[in-house]
């Protein structure tokens, strides 16, 4: 296996809004796409390069589990379609092992959304995120990229207090994130993105989500200079409560999310390639439940 990709599906947002129909962070829902990061997550575009990324999403829950586990919404249906383009650039400058890089996310998603409350269908533009300085470091023998991002997320999506579907939050987020990849061996690859999540109120609503970590995670084996094979997931735990008109939630309605999966990378050139993943998620709490299908691909511009 060599290491000559640092411009491959590096760690990457997409804003994937579900609406659902009542409270919980709220509607179960944040900014970031939970199990996004799992491939070379510390790895950016070498100095003066840019590199186009795009995520595709299936995500469909049967389940909005409450906080004991069980379902608490009957007949309550949501599946997302979503295609995210991204684009990453290294700016020429460097500091040493250090680099800086910006980048911009742009979803668009198709989402159906059934509740006793009614159904929708909204298929429009998400929330972007913006991430204008990314902090990058390589060590000198290469086995080991980082980078910092203090990223955003503005409410660009279509939302209207009064409609079952939104493929927007209608909030601002502050996401600050730290992505590591790691060669303990020649074949074998350990990345993993730490995220916190904390948002503006909704103001149409007045209701105030509160704060979540998030770990996005990956062991891969490379089984040729081609292909590698691995086993990935998220974990998400919600901090601090839910409040409304500035009243904490019926026990702060604090979420939480366990996935895991499978995981194929397929590297057609030195900086492209292609991920096929599956996601099952379980231990949910006060949030939907269900299964998502990735397919993630990157080249240089």
């Amino acid at each position: 296996m060599t290491y000559s990709f640092p411009r491959l599906l590096g760690a990457g947002l997409v804003a994937c809004a579900i609406a659902a129909p009542t409270h919980a962070t709220e509607n179960g829902q944040i900014s970031y796409p939970l199990g996004v990061n799992t491939v070379l997550n510390g790895l950016l575009p070498p100095p003066g390069a840019t590199q186009y990324f795009n995520y595709s999403l299936y995500y469909s829950a049967n389940k909005f589990a409450g906080a004991d586990g069980n379902s608490s919404v009957p007949g309550f249906h949501s599946s997302v379609v979503a295609e995210t383009p991204r684009v990453v650039h290294t700016w020429g400058a460097t500091a040493g092992p250090f680099t800086i890089s910006s980048s911009a996310i742009v979803p668009m998603l198709y989402l159906h959304l059934s509740t006793p409350g009614g159904t929708g269908n909204r298929t429009a533009l998400g929330d972007v995120i913006l991430e204008p300085l990314m902090l990058g470091y390589a060590n000198p023998s290469k086995t080991l990229f980082a980078f910092f991002s203090p990223s955003f997320a503005v409410p660009t999506g279509a939302y209207s207090v009064n409609r079952i579907a939104n493929t927007g939050l209608n909030t601002y987020a502050f996401l600050p994130y730290l992505s590591v990849t790691w060669f303990p061996q020649h074949d074998w690859e350990i990345s993993t993105t730490a995220l916190l999540e904390m948002n503006s109120p909704n103001h149409a609503t007045q209701y105030h989500s509160g704060a979540v970590a998030v770990l996005d995670y990956l062991i891969g084996y490379s089984l040729n200079q081609r292909l590698q094979v691995g086993v990935q997931g998220t974990l998400l735990k919600q901090f601090t409560d839910d409040t409304q008109d500035g009243v904490e939630v019926a026990d702060g309605f604090r979420g939480q999310s366990v996935a895991i999966g499978p995981q194929l990378r397929y590297m057609w050139g030195p900086a492209s390639g292609i991920v096929v993943k599956y996601q099952r998620e379980f231990a949910v709490r006060n949030r939907p439940q269900g299964n998502k299908l990735w397919v993630q691909f990157s080249f240089p511009l």
